[in-house]
């Protein structure tokens, strides 16, 4: 049996035989004990801030749907979007619209075909392929009208070419313009979900 040793060394060692294991208690029971305490109390603070944040936003919900059903209702895009319910009148509204325009100026139309509609974010563009043939200043006007007029309606892939007569080789006779003309319009859900996205 060992004896601890005697006077002011033996106390030292008594003590430290005490402190250690209150040391150790401390640093791997009551720090950890005293740091979930701490951190549950921020997760708590946390929390309240967060249920009070979402209770703003629940209490502000009305306004909001009021609001989006109020810009559904005026739709201020609606007078710069082709018209028609679904894809195929709008296609018809864009092909009305280019053939008035181009009766109005003296254009001739050659040829038209629909093109499939594409996806632009939550709109749609309806296309048309037109061939046209005509003289430079109508021609000039037309686009010029197209341009400028609403609904907004965007040439994309435009080409000219001119157009000579077989009989005198050197004598141009017109010009022949191949353009795809668009519009947009809103996209349908159903359509968009299970239609084609050119």
């Amino acid at each position: 049996m060992t004896t601890l040793p005697q006077g002011p060394r033996g106390r030292l060692v008594a003590l430290a035989l005490v402190l250690i294991p209150v040391i150790l208690l401390a640093r791997f029971v009551v720090w950890p004990m005293v740091g979930l305490y701490a951190s549950s109390g921020n997760t708590l603070d946390a929390t309240r801030e967060k249920i009070a944040r979402y209770q703003r936003l629940l209490n502000e919900l009305p306004a909001i749907e009021a609001a989006v059903a109020e810009l559904d209702r005026k739709n201020p895009l609606a007078p710069y979007l082709l018209t028609g319910m679904n894809r195929a009148l709008a296609a018809a509204d864009l092909q009305r619209r280019l053939q008035e325009a181009a009766e109005k100026h003296g254009v001739t139309i050659l040829s038209l075909r629909v093109r499939p509609p594409a996806a632009e974010a939550s709109l749609e563009r309806i296309a048309v392929e037109a061939r046209l043939r005509g003289d430079i200043r109508p021609l000039r006007d037309l686009l010029y009208t197209i341009e400028t007029t609403t609904p907004y309606m965007f040439v994309d892939n435009l080409s000219i070419n001119v157009r000579r007569s077989r009989r005198a080789r050197s004598a141009p006779t017109g010009l022949e313009i191949n353009l795809t003309l668009y519009g947009l319009r809103p996209a349908d859900q159903t359509e968009v979900s299970g239609g084609q996205h050119g």
